[in-house]
């Protein structure tokens, strides 16, 4: 309906435009400004782009009105002049101040450019609005239709009014400046364009004050919106390149067959060979207006459409994560022509995998990529546009998927062995230096006894309680090793009763930990340690950080898995918190056996921890 609706607007301001040309017209600056600003506010609204520039060009329908009513009050033959000539006399200012004003501010997003910049605005509506009751209003020398004496000395304020709406048109012909210098790559070249046709119109505003011709200021009113659609057509302001590259080729298309059928018919007057040789001719027509459609919309750059087809079929040809990111990497490196270009998959910091082009420099644009709710990493050029990134980033979500996937299992892999390789170390130092030394102190202590055991039976067995204590020094040993290998808590009381341990030790504190346990028996050997262990940091973080009355640890199978689940009402988890050592290494257990771990705030207060582990 919003789309119908503004198409009718920009009707309407075409019907009063011509019915007022024939009349005689009247000054041609409305005029233009409704036909230049009304069929792009039509077009946004339809698109729904632009926010509030849409609607801001449909008030320029005003115009169009006030060109009417000045060209109906121009014949005083007709009934109702007086009327026509009071509405003429100031429909004109909302059309022209907005303008002038506010858009100004707004274009091309149709959002501030900060709260700095609400004041600005807000005092932009106030003093149009002001203007326009003072202009309609306020009671004049010559006879008017309508008019309220009360405010007759409210004329002395118009001054006033016209300084603060000349400020405020300066302030924001100033933000759009500022906003213009410090725009990066294509979004900057779009500012161009705008403040270009933006420094025309203020110039077409003031002209016809200066230049006593006809429709002077026309080209300059009409340069706003020729060179917004100069930033549509060449710069993808506001993503209409496809739009208009399918409207323009198959407009050509159809106007180059007809004429070839015409021609045909023309020279044979034979309707089949006319109709033949237009079957014949649209398929390579086609192709080759769709490539002289792009030339025309992107000029030398390159063709998105034609960026995203090569990235398509790269994708659909590799499986190699490196790959993967490399043809991103090249697609961006393509569609922004952009000197530096990095695609980065994983956390900050901590990527798993990089591809870089060119020189090392600073990003200028950065997007993330995502997939189904999920941060897979980031993509950034040094120049460009983030309208550009995104679609690639977008359209390559999937096999960037996958490819994280790969790089975070063979990172895992890796993390893995190397962690194997840690532990044999440890264990194999451990048993060189602390049992092996043992065994061989005992087998001296055992040969020592064994040569005095007739000759000085009181230093054999002074030897024999020594050996006694090596054997009890060497089982302390082997256990604390078992203990590093396996929580002895778990080998012995078993998961449940492990956690019941934990909690009954952390529960001293006056915290009341209730353990429900349902089906935990038989599972994997992996899957108890990881489990147990996150139950114990989960509670231990609680207690201490949380200063909850309560926890409840949930433990039992699901539907394709194990889940446990860890609850308090403590403080909970502040906006600020940043993942400590504890919390990293229950999320990395969990997802060495493919699970997810997942930290929320309780309703009503508190943490849950949950983890799903898969069976």
């Amino acid at each position: 309906m919003p789309a119908v609706m503004s198409w009718l607007v920009f009707g309407l301001a075409c019907v009063l435009v011509a019915a007022g040309g024939a009349l005689g017209g009247a000054d041609p600056m409305d005029a233009a400004l409704a036909l230049g600003f009304t069929p792009l506010g039509a077009y946004l609204l339809s698109r729904r782009e632009g926010g509030a520039v849409g609607p801001c060009c449909l008030v320029t329908v005003l115009g169009a009105a006030a060109y009417f009513a000045d060209s109906y009050a121009s014949r005083p033959d007709l009934p109702g002049t007086p009327w026509a000539a009071w509405v003429g006399a100031w429909v004109w200012a909302p059309a022209l101040l907005t303008v002038s004003g506010v858009l100004l501010l707004l274009v091309p997003d149709g959002r501030l450019p900060g709260r700095a910049w609400v004041p600005v605005a807000a005092t932009g509506v106030a003093a149009t609005a002001a203007f326009t009751v003072v202009a309609a209003l306020v009671p004049e020398d010559v006879a008017r239709p309508f008019s309220v004496e009360a405010l007759a000395p409210v004329r002395d304020a118009l001054p006033a009014v016209i300084v603060i709406l000349a400020a405020t048109s300066l302030a924001c012909a100033a933000g759009l400046v500022v906003r213009t210098a410090r725009a990066q790559g294509e979004q900057r070249t779009q500012l161009l364009w705008i403040c270009l046709g933006a420094a025309a119109f203020v110039a077409g505003v003031f002209l016809p004050a200066v230049v006593r011709l006809p429709a002077a200021g026309v080209p300059f009113i009409l340069a706003l919106p020729a060179c917004v659609g100069v930033a549509m057509l060449r710069h993808d302001l506001y993503g209409t390149g496809p739009w208009l590259r399918r409207a323009l080729t198959l407009g050509l298309l159809a106007g180059a067959l007809a004429l070839l059928y015409f021609t045909v018919d023309g020279l044979t007057g034979a309707h089949v060979a006319a109709a033949a040789a237009v079957a014949v001719a649209v398929e390579p027509l086609h192709r080759w207006l769709r490539r002289a459609s792009g030339r025309i919309l992107y000029g030398g750059g390159p063709d998105p459409e034609a960026v995203h087809a090569r990235l398509g079929a790269r994708l659909a040809a590799t499986s190699e994560p490196g790959e993967i990111l490399a043809a991103v990497a090249d697609a961006v490196a393509e569609a922004t022509r952009a000197t530096y270009v990095r695609a980065e998959l994983g956390t900050p910091g901590e990527p798993l995998k990089v591809v870089e082009r060119g020189a090392p420099a600073p990003l200028g644009v950065s997007v993330p990529l995502r997939f189904q709710n999920e941060d897979l990493g980031a993509l950034g050029a040094s120049g460009g546009d983030s309208r550009v990134l995104a679609p690639l980033a977008s359209h390559a979500g999937a096999a960037l998927a996958a490819a994280h996937r790969a790089a975070a299992l063979q990172r895992s892999r890796t993390l893995l062995v190397t962690a194997r390789e840690e532990e044999r170390r440890r264990i194999s130092r451990d048993l060189h230096d602390g049992l092996g030394a043992f065994l061989a102190g005992i087998g001296f202590t055992v040969d020592a006894a064994g040569n005095a055991l007739r000759a000085d039976p009181d230093r054999a067995r002074n030897l024999l309680t020594q050996i006694r204590t090596q054997v009890a020094e060497a089982g302390a040993g082997v256990r604390r090793l078992v203990r590093g290998l396996r929580p002895p808590e778990l080998a012995q009381l078993g998961l449940t009763g492990a956690v019941e341990h934990t909690a009954a030790t952390l529960g001293d504190g006056g915290v009341e930990i209730e353990i429900t346990s349902e089906d935990v028996g038989g599972l994997p050997a992996a899957v108890e340690v990881t489990a147990y262990l996150v139950a114990r940091e989960a509670l231990t973080n609680a207690v201490r950080h949380g200063a909850p009355r309560r926890c409840a640890v949930r433990l039992g199978r699901v539907a394709g898995g194990f889940e446990l689940s860890v609850r308090d009402d403590g403080r909970g988890l502040g906006p600020e918190a940043v993942p400590g050592v504890g919390l990293t290494s229950m999320r990395e257990r969990v997802e060495e056996l493919d699970g997810k771990l997942t930290i929320d705030a309780a309703p009503g207060g508190g943490t849950v921890v949950t983890a799903w582990i898969p069976l």
